[in-house]
């Protein structure tokens, strides 16, 4: 058979490289969500080795603050310093800075005279009882609302 040669500026595409882009192509559509996958299990398991690390450490430290309290010159401390504990004989003074709370504390001093308040509440609460211990009207009358079912 005899060689056909394009003309110039013509592309040849032969079945074969048709075929070759194909396969390619449908590996990549094969293989997609599976490196999607791939990647997303990468970065769990990153997420998890992180974590795992962060749990050492703290173990760690636990394990440092368990060993200090195998010392008794460091309990002897701690009961001293959080439960103020003294030895017979020892005199213990706390001494607190109040001058934090002055700081704090506001300019406005309230008023020093009573003022009278605009109801009475007894007088009310003791009507409210009464109105609502006497009456047979439903509680629609009371400005509730009625349960379902119930004629109003």
């Amino acid at each position: 058979m005899p060689s056909v040669r394009p003309a110039s500026g013509q592309l040849r595409v032969s079945w074969l490289l048709l075929v070759a882009v194909g396969l390619v192509l449908a590996g990549v559509v094969t293989l997609a969500p599976s490196i999607g996958l791939l990647l997303e299990q990468r970065r769990d398991i990153a997420a998890l080795e992180a974590q795992v690390t962060a749990q050492q450490e703290n173990v760690e430290a636990l394990q440092e603050e368990q060993a200090r309290w195998d010392d008794p010159a460091y309990i002897e401390a701690q009961a001293r310093d959080r439960l103020f504990f003294v030895y017979p004989g020892e005199t213990s003074f706390v001494l607190l800075d109040d001058r934090s709370a002055l700081e704090t504390a506001s300019a406005d001093v309230p008023s020093a005279t009573i003022e009278q308040p605009a109801e009475d509440w007894v007088a009310a609460t003791a009507s409210s009882f009464l109105v609502a211990g006497l009456t047979d009207d439903g509680p629609s009358s009371f400005g509730e609302p009625a349960e379902v079912g119930e004629p109003q």
